[in-house]
């Protein structure tokens, strides 16, 4: 058992009743009576259930992408058991009548929870401000434009100054738009040498540098989405020092590859913020180690072929030799096609790599994909202390599997990691005492 909060890591028995935790014991505490059900999970770790802070799972509105009812099948499936879904659906999720959609299609799947995102600004715009206290009393639990960076540093600041009176955090997508100018892969060797457009890492660190100095003069809590750059960690260390309420994530597509990917899988390899450089990946995972990252998230992005040009693309890509050059026409498929690769159920396989090189421990590993999380999104949860609502993951830290994206519980299978060979896996996921997947199964 793993639980940072109340620093409980060693052999114990948990007792489930009502769905709380009732008690916790040394293992063979005999706790149990005749009625009750006993799951042996001895040979794995138990954790207060994973959460995802930033994911799209599509719906409503793109259901050849993703439906919540796949979504939250494959996060359970991933050991999450809550998710946070992004706010650029269609509608966008800038309505309470939207969020109350999301949330009562959540419980009709009775799988992983649903935390609903508001959009910060109607119609993800960037102009007028959402109603913030009537999205809360909703069912929303952060606020975010992302996929679109919020230009007017006015409209942030009011923003900024809505969600510190009411106690939640802004979500930033950091990207100034013209740098990036709808660049397709990193601005580097690889973007030059494929001819597509490229995105230099200013594009992030620039909006970083600016966004941070609002939040510093607003005392506000923001969080920095999917950090990519070495120059985006450096600000958000010297923002915290000048008293910034600041938190941040990393995802494992960018402290696993580089941008060389993109030669092997296409736009399968293509995102936003894009994959960085080989020096890039050992800043973000020597942040990390260091604690300025907080948490590790998905961003799983699901689409469907037609949206990754994959029939026009699929020719060129595969995990066979890379590809040294595109013609013009091809270049011009790869910098339309949608961005993002599917995340939820590779996550978790992903961050337990750095559990194996030795980079963190176990427990800092449950504090980015648990605690940390939970506390962003303003959650009793993230603990297995007595009290607290048995939300719980169980984890095999030794399972070697084969990532096959074709047994995917997701609707997509956009993924850099098809055939790659992990280590670690949930095996078993609970929701308020109710097992709602069970690898053990399989």
């Amino acid at each position: 058992m793993i639980d940072p909060v109340s620093a409980l890591d060693g052999e114990f028995d948990v007792l489930v009743r009502d769905g709380d935790i009732a008690a916790v014991e040394r293992a063979g505490t005999r706790m149990n009576s005749p009625d009750t059900s006993v799951v042996d999970v001895s040979e794995y770790w138990i954790v207060p259930g994973l959460i995802d802070p930033h994911v799209h799972l599509r719906d409503p509105g793109f259901p050849e992408k993703e439906t919540i009812q796949t979504g939250l099948r494959a996060s359970a499936a991933g050991g999450f058991t809550t998710v946070a879904a992004m706010a650029n659906t269609l509608p966008v999720n800038d309505s309470p009548a939207t969020t109350r959609y999301m949330v009562e299609r959540a419980k009709e799947v009775h799988s992983a929870r649903l935390v609903p995102v508001s959009a910060v600004t109607q119609g993800l715009r960037g102009s007028a401000l959402v109603d913030f206290a009537a999205m809360i009393e909703a069912g929303a639990r952060l606020f975010s434009d992302d996929g679109i960076p919020i230009d007017d540093a006015m409209v942030l600041s009011q923003a900024l100054d809505e969600t510190k009176r009411l106690g939640y955090a802004v979500a930033l997508h950091e990207e100034d738009c013209a740098l990036s100018r709808n660049g397709a892969l990193n601005a580097g060797a690889v973007s030059k040498q494929l001819g597509v457009s490229g995105y230099p890492d200013s594009a992030e660190s620039q909006r970083v540098r600016r966004d941070l100095a609002i939040a510093i003069g607003s005392d506000a809590a923001v969080h920095v989405c999917h950090v990519s750059a070495a120059e985006s960690l450096e600000l958000i260390r010297a923002a915290r020092r000048h008293g910034a309420q600041v938190t941040c994530e990393v995802t494992p597509h960018h402290f696993t590859l580089d941008e060389s990917a993109a030669m092997i899988w296409g736009t399968n390899a293509k995102m936003n913020p894009p994959l960085r450089s080989h020096s890039d990946v050992e800043h973000l995972i020597a942040a990390i180690r260091d604690g300025t990252i907080d948490m590790i998230a998905s961003d799983h992005a699901p689409h469907d072929p037609d949206s990754k040009r994959i029939p026009q693309l699929g020719a060129y890509f595969g995990p066979g030799h890379p590809v040294a050059q595109l013609d013009h026409e091809s270049a011009e498929e790869f910098a339309h096609a949608a961005n993002g690769v599917v995340g939820l159920e590779t996550s978790l396989g992903l961050a337990l790599q750095l559990v194996h090189r030795s980079i963190i421990e176990p427990t800092r590993l449950i504090e980015m994909m648990s605690v940390n999380p939970a506390a962003l999104l303003r959650m009793e949860a993230g603990t297995l202390a007595v009290g607290a609502i048995a939300d719980i993951t169980v984890i095999d830290p030794n399972l070697e599997w084969s990532v096959a994206p074709e047994k995917f519980l997701s609707k997509s299978r956009n993924t850099p990691f098809a055939g790659m060979w992990l280590k670690g896996k949930a095996v078993l996921t609970m929701v308020a005492g109710e097992i709602i997947y069970d690898g053990r199964k399989a």
